[in-house]
């Protein structure tokens, strides 16, 4: 009877268990206009901004310091003048964005991917790219300075925009249209 016990009490916890967590709790947030960084602390716990998908929003004028953003989604958003000065990234999405005189001096990238985004007038300084890749981006207009991206486990470093692109292009961290043509 014990083990018959056991095996109906198994059963039922297998069955309740969620495969993908962080899938399960996410806040989607649609077509909305974050005007500076209080209209976002909305949704800042603990320091961190985590499990949020943003959708068709509009960042403008926001200075957003020293946060962590984690297991979040933007797709087809909008940022502009925006700061993410000393940020820490984790598993984060970028898809179909426009980004325009963004900040990220100094701020860390984990396991993030950036699909179809195109950055104008964008400050890359002494940002750290763990498992980061970029493809269908832009990144012509941008700035880099003392950029780091972790590959084979060693540091990659890069020292400015001019070989930025190609290097990321050596790492297989970027692709263009261009590049699946080729591999089609």
């Amino acid at each position: 009877m014990r083990n018959k016990n056991f095996k109906i009490r198994s059963q039922i916890e297998n069955t309740n268990k969620i495969e993908n967590p962080e899938e399960e709790i996410r806040l989607k947030i649609s077509n909305k206009t974050f005007l500076n960084e209080t209209a976002l602390n909305q949704y800042v716990k603990w320091n961190a901004l985590s499990l949020i998908n943003f959708v068709e929003c509009r960042f403008e004028e926001i200075d957003f310091l020293g946060k962590a953003i984690n297991f979040c989604k933007f797709k087809n958003s909008e940022f502009n003048d925006f700061s993410f000065r000393k940020c820490h990234f984790a598993k984060c999405t970028f898809e179909n964005c426009r980004i325009v005189k963004l900040d990220l001096t100094r701020a860390e990238f984990r396991n993030c991917n950036f699909r179809n985004c195109e950055f104008l007038q964008s400050d890359f300084w002494e940002c750290q790219f763990v498992e980061t890749t970029f493809k269908h981006s832009n990144l012509n207009f941008i700035i880099v300075q003392d950029v780091k991206f972790w590959k084979s486990n060693k540091w990659i470093e890069i020292k400015d925009e001019s070989n930025f692109e190609k290097i990321l292009k050596d790492m297989n961290l970027i692709s263009t249209d261009e590049d699946d043509m080729e591999n089609s």
